[in-house]
């Protein structure tokens, strides 16, 4: 097909339908009104003399000849995206945005930032810390350090660490207390809930439990925060025993700022994993950004 024949605005209204498999989302994330999203798609159809898309009550359902062309354009959107922000970003300061969750961004990648800073030329970074799974694209995300499994729609992903459940104290409230010498003993201690989400109260707590043969109510009691990092706070600052992420720790425990209450050690069911866009890795500072949070997991 001539490129003059080539209808950009009906493209990219096929290529949020798509996404979204909703006029009425297309037409929010593009800003135009539902009827000249319908009208573009049609249009668009009309022009290939083929159906994009059923529609049914529930709203779109692609057709195989949309299967075909949505990779496509999802790929030529984002390396169009990522070319004018390189030529925009030709004379301005390079910045990299960077989300993940808030336990993550506190314990694990904001401490070792200064070694990110100490790098000549090193982008500047805007952290969104977010308990929220935020669209990369829509809010011009470079970065997602995610925690769960994939797949996570077309995006890139790599393995980041595993987190693996461990309770944990400050040391002043492991000298005033009796010590967990089996799981079971956690039972008679003031303890603190993460409980993100649409977890049950004392959820973390019941996998370590449980993990360790003790059988507990469906709910246990204790202080819920909301927030891992909350919790290992809490902890620290000798409110009971919280159920502590090792692999964000590392530099609490090296430093005596808390204690591993005990040895057993459960893998938590999620991960935590680099998300991003299939075209992020085509622009130098993104590439440098990700090379080096790779190297901060196997430096000391």
């Amino acid at each position: 097909m001539n490129r003059r024949n080539l209808h950009f605005n009906a493209l990219r209204a096929f290529e949020a339908a798509a996404r979204h498999a909703s006029v009425s989302g297309a037409a929010r994330e593009l800003s135009v009104t539902h009827s000249a999203i319908s009208h573009q798609l049609k249009q668009l159809e009309t022009q290939l003399g083929t159906q994009l898309f059923q529609r049914t009550n529930r709203g779109l359902k692609i057709t195989a000849a949309g299967e075909a062309l949505l990779p496509v354009l999802a790929e030529s959107f984002d390396r169009i995206s990522a070319t004018l922000d390189n030529i925009c970003n030709h004379h301005q300061e390079a910045v990299i945005q960077v989300t993940s969750t808030p336990s993550f961004a506190a314990k694990w990648l904001v401490p070792r930032l200064s070694d990110w800073y100490s790098i000549p030329d090193a982008s500047r970074i805007h952290l969104v810390p977010s308990l929220e799974v935020l669209d990369l694209q829509r809010d011009n995300i470079d970065f997602a350090i995610r925690c769960g499994n994939p797949p996570w729609n077309e995006l890139e992903h790599e393995l980041l660490m595993p987190i693996h459940l461990v309770p944990v104290c400050s040391p002043e409230y492991a000298a005033a207390n009796e010590s967990l010498d089996n799981p079971a003993d956690a039972l008679q201690h003031n303890l603190i809930h993460a409980d993100v989400g649409d977890n049950g109260l004392g959820e973390e707590w019941r996998d370590w439990l449980q993990a360790g043969g003790v059988s507990c109510q469906k709910e246990l009691p204790g202080l819920s925060v909301k927030d891992p990092a909350l919790a290992m706070q809490a902890a620290a600052d000798g409110l009971g025993l919280a159920i502590g992420y090792l692999e964000l720790i590392d530099r609490d425990l090296h430093s005596g700022r808390l204690l591993a209450a005990s040895e057993q050690l459960v893998k938590h069911e999620y991960s935590y994993h680099l998300v991003y866009r299939q075209s992020t890795l085509e622009n130098a500072s993104l590439r440098m950004f990700r090379d080096w949070l790779i190297d901060q997991l196997y430096s000391k």
